[in-house]
Formats: structure tokens, C-alpha cells, sequence
């Protein structure tokens, strides 16, 4: 019956259905206006869901008949349409009329005609949710989880947190110097006041301050005073890193450190004259123990400095050796890193970086140089490393040396053919007292070579003086190490009952 029922019904419409919109075919009651609004919506909402996109009106470019909306009986025993009950009904499907809108208030008057005219819009999507967006069947809060609500309102909290702390600091960094930091900083610079000016200075120099804690050297005399027993002259400061050690690594090896050519008759030459400090620019948990393994006895090196004791400035590390404790003008650096020397370039002998060769000579070939600072007792070394500019310091001085001793036997030739022809050198060579060879040849050396032979006496007479006490030096070292290690296991409570700890030596 019902598909009789549908077929009557059909070949009755047939001539109206040309008015009809293709984008929206429907077999609408006759008797219930409000039926019909409700199809229409519901219709219209299945529509936009699955039509295509909105193509001007025009129906030969509208959707295809196999995506069109299902046609929907709303009687199954309804009686056929006639014409004009046919032409009524979809005359009020293509336009909504006043009496279904009466009949319907909630329904929205939209255009479905499909004739392509500039009057023709796409229509309007329709919500059946309450307080969605276009067609989404719920209002959005509907979607959003406890879980997201709680992250929202701990990411507010933090953000709000995060702005109070960030004013909070700002006027305390900005508040009035008290009488300790007027000792700290210029009042001239950094005057007390509620003006913006006064506000911005202090508010800068705190901050400075607090970023200068991290960015400067821990201390300002990052090595004790001289000690007069123990002191030298002048300051030997050098780089660890591809300068006395070199790291290198392989796949069949791993991480491999391999130390200098020379670098132990380095360290035990200079130790007569310079006072030696390694400056390395690895932090101590890694450099300590190469120091340790490289000048592991008797202890050439006095002081090891790190990365730690460096200054950070303009995203360099530099070693600045005004903070050292020691006469810049009796100091010198070895070093191969140019960021490094940034801060004392007149005080450095840039050299180049070691990359594991055996062969390498260029340590010892800088004993010379350093050994003539420290024979001729030069008052400021910096000038004279600033002499040799960007030439290599070894080899440039090999070469003025080379010159000094021939023009020294020029000299002496030139002196000893005076002699030869004077009376009393006649008499002494009739009488067999020409001088001895060794006289002659003393004559033919330079102060530096008479200054390096006094260099070599005195590095034997301390290798022998080492070998003979090594033993005692070893217990005394032991013994040091003991009263540091006692001192560092001091209590909290032995600190209270009995105060800090006395250094060693005293009662």
C-alpha cells in the first residue's frame, strides 16, 4: 500500500515538480503547516551537511540527484495530490510563506530557489544546537573536559603568578639604596628617589649586580699573595687544552688524552724562574684530573685555575688576568684561544693549537725567550711581547739571537786581530801564555748562552735534590692531604660547640 500509495502520488506531482528546487525534493503534508516547517528545517540541515560547495544558482552544476535529500513520506496512507494542491505545496517549500512562518516562529526564512538570479544567496547555515557554530549538533563549551578547564585555569594562575612576581621584583630591585650599597655602588649614578629616571638606575644596577654574580670570577684575587719561601718573580700562566694536552677521539678507542712533546722538561726548566699556573677552560670536573695525571710529582704546577674563575662577556670566556693578584707587567700567557686573551692581548704569546703531532717542538722551543725574560730581569714584559707582534715569538727570537752571537764574533775577530799584532801579545805567545781555548770560547758566547748554561745547572741540582728527598716530600704531601681531609669532615655540631676550625699550623 505505501508504495502504491508513493507512485500515485508522484505521477500526480509530475508536472509541478519543474518549480520544485532539485537541491531540495520533498513530498510535503497537506494538512499539517507545522509538519511542514519542522520537514523543511531538517531537510535544509541534511542538506548543507552533505551538498556540495554553493555553485551561484546554478543547476546544472548543483549537486548530483544521488546526493540529494531522501524523500520522505510523511503519510503512508495519504491520498494523491492533485495539480494544484502540488503547486501550492511546493510553491511554500521554495519560499517560505507567511503562514508557516506563523505556524513555525522558530523557523528562519531562507531562499532555496535554484533559478541563479543575483537575488539568490547561498543559504544560511542553521544550528540545531544551542549556541553551536554552523551545524555542530552541540554548543562548544559542551566539548571542552574537566581535565581542560582545570589546565586552563592553572595556566591562568601561573600567567597571573608569573605578572605579580614579575612587578613585585621590579620594585624591589627599584626600591631605595640602603646604607650598605651606598658603600657598593655610585650615589652619583645611582641616586635614591621615586623619579622614573632614579627607579630605572637602580633597577639596572641590581640587575647588573645579580647577572655580574654568574658572568664574573668568583673572587676578586683568584690567587693567594705571594708567599715569600715559595714566590717567583714573574707569572707563567698556561692553557691546558691543545696546548699541553690534546683530546682525540675514535671509534676503536673512544676519548683518548695525549700529552706534549717536551712538556715535563717544560714545566721542571721554567719552575727555577716562573711562577706556574695552568688556566684551563674546562670546568674542574673534567680538568682537575688531567692536571693531576699530567704534573702528578713533584708539582710544578703552583695553582690550577678553570672555566669557573673565567669572566663571560659577550658570549666569550675570557681570562682576564687582572684578577689574578699578581703585577701584569710580570706576568705572561700562553695561550691558543683568541677569545681567551681578550682582555690582555700585551701580557699573551699566541700560539698555535696543538693537534696531537710527536714530533711538535714548539714548546721547547720557547724555553729561550722565556728563560732571557726572566735572566735579564725585564722590569714590564708587556712591551716586549708586543715587540715581536704577529710573528711567532720562538722562531723570531731564535732568529735576533742568531744575529746577536755573529755580531758578537765579529766583534771578538775584529778585537783578537788588535791584539795579535801588539807588543804584548808578542811577548806572551814568545813566552807560551797565549790564553786557554776555553777563554777564547767564553769570549765567543752571548749573555743569554751564559745565562742558559746557569738555566741547566740549576734544573739538574733540582732534579737531584728531588730524587734524593723524594720520599720525605711524598709524607709531607700525604700529610697535608690528611689535614685537609680532616678539616673538610668538621661537623655542624663540632662547628657550634667549638667554633670553626683553626688553620694548620696554628694552636
Amino acid at each position: 500500500m505505501l508504495a502504491r500509495a508513493l507512485t500515485r502520488s508522484l505521477l500526480a506531482s509530475r508536472p509541478s515538480m519543474a518549480a520544485v528546487p532539485r537541491r531540495c525534493p520533498a513530498i510535503l503534508p497537506r494538512n499539517s503547516p507545522l509538519l511542514l516547517s519542522t520537514l523543511q528545517q531538517q531537510s535544509r540541515t541534511y542538506a548543507l551537511k552533505k551538498r556540495r560547495p554553493y555553485t551561484g544558482g546554478d543547476p546544472s552544476k548543483d549537486v548530483d540527484p544521488a546526493d540529494a535529500d531522501p524523500i520522505i513520506p510523511t503519510e503512508a496512507n495519504a491520498s494523491p495530490l492533485s495539480q494544484d494542491e502540488a503547486a501550492a505545496a511546493a510553491s511554500s517549500s521554495s519560499s517560505s510563506t507567511p503562514t508557516s512562518d506563523a505556524a513555525d516562529p522558530t523557523a528562519k526564512q531562507t531562499s532555496t530557489g535554484g533559478g541563479g538570479g543575483k537575488g539568490d544567496e547561498p543559504p544560511p547555515k542553521t544550528s540545531t544546537g544551542g549556541g553551536g557554530k554552523g551545524d555542530e549538533p552541540f554548543p562548544k563549551p559542551s566539548y571542552v573536559s574537566s581535565t581542560d578547564r582545570k589546565r586552563e585555569r592553572l595556566a591562568r594562575l601561573v600567567f597571573v603568578s608569573f605578572l605579580a612576581a614579575l612587578v613585585g621584583g621590579a620594585i624591589y630591585l627599584g626600591q631605595d639604596l640602603n646604607e650598605f650599597e651606598k658603600t657598593i655602588y655610585d650615589t652619583a649614578a645611582v641616586p635614591n628617589g621615586w623619579t622614573a629616571s632614579a627607579f630605572y638606575a637602580r633597577l639596572k644596577a641590581r640587575l647588573q649586580n645579580v647577572l655580574d654574580f654568574y658572568n664574573e670570577p668568583p673572587f676578586e684575587k683568584l690567587l693567594p699573595d705571594p708567599h715569600p719561601d715559595y714566590s717567583r718573580p714573574y707569572t707563567l700562566v698556561i692553557a691546558l687544552e691543545d696546548l699541553c694536552v690534546h683530546s682525540a677521539w675514535d671509534r676503536e678507542h673512544g676519548w683518548r688524552i695525549a700529552k706534549r712533546p717536551g712538556l715535563d722538561y717544560f714545566l721542571a726548566y721554567l719552575f727555577n724562574y716562573y711562577e706556574i699556573v695552568v688556566f684551563a677552560n674546562q670546568h674542574d670536573q673534567f680538568a682537575a684530573p688531567v692536571i693531576q695525571k699530567m704534573d702528578q710529582y713533584p708539582g710544578y704546577i703552583m695553582y690550577p685555575l678553570f672555566r669557573s674563575h673565567t669572566r663571560y662577556k659577550d658570549g666569550k670566556y675570557i681570562k682576564d688576568l687582572n684578577y689574578l693578584n699578581r703585577d701584569l707587567s710580570k706576568v705572561i700567557m700562553l695561550e691558543t684561544n683568541p677569545d681567551a686573551w681578550a682582555m690582555n692581548p700585551n701580557n699573551t704569546i699566541k700560539m698555535k693549537p696543538w693537534t696531537g703531532d710527536a714530533d711538535d717542538k714548539e714548546l721547547v722551543k720557547l724555553i729561550p725567550f722565556l728563560e732571557y725574560i726572566a735572566a735579564m730581569g725585564i722590569s714590564d714584559v708587556r712591551p716586549v711581547i708586543e715587540d715581536f707582534g704577529e710573528k711567532d715569538v720562538a722562531t723570531e727570537f731564535a732568529r735576533r739571537e742568531a744575529l746577536a752571537r755573529a755580531e758578537l764574533k765579529k766583534r771578538v775577530e775584529r778585537e783578537r786581530a788588535q791584539k795579535k799584532g801588539s807588543l804584548g801579545e808578542v811577548l806572551m805567545g814568545a813566552l807560551g801564555m797565549a790564553p786557554p781555548k776555553k777563554r777564547r770560547e767564553d769570549e765567543e758566547k752571548t749573555f743569554m748562552d751564559l745565562a742558559r748554561e746557569r738555566g741547566q745547572q740549576m734544573y739538574e741540582e733540582t732534579q737531584k735534590h728531588i730524587a734524593e728527598h723524594k720520599d720525605e716530600m711524598m709524607m709531607e704531601q700525604k700529610n697535608m692531604e690528611r689535614e685537609a681531609a680532616e678539616q673538610m669532615k668538621t661537623s655542624l655540631s663540632k662547628i657550634f660547640t667549638e667554633g670553626l676550625p683553626k688553620p694548620p699550623g696554628q694552636a
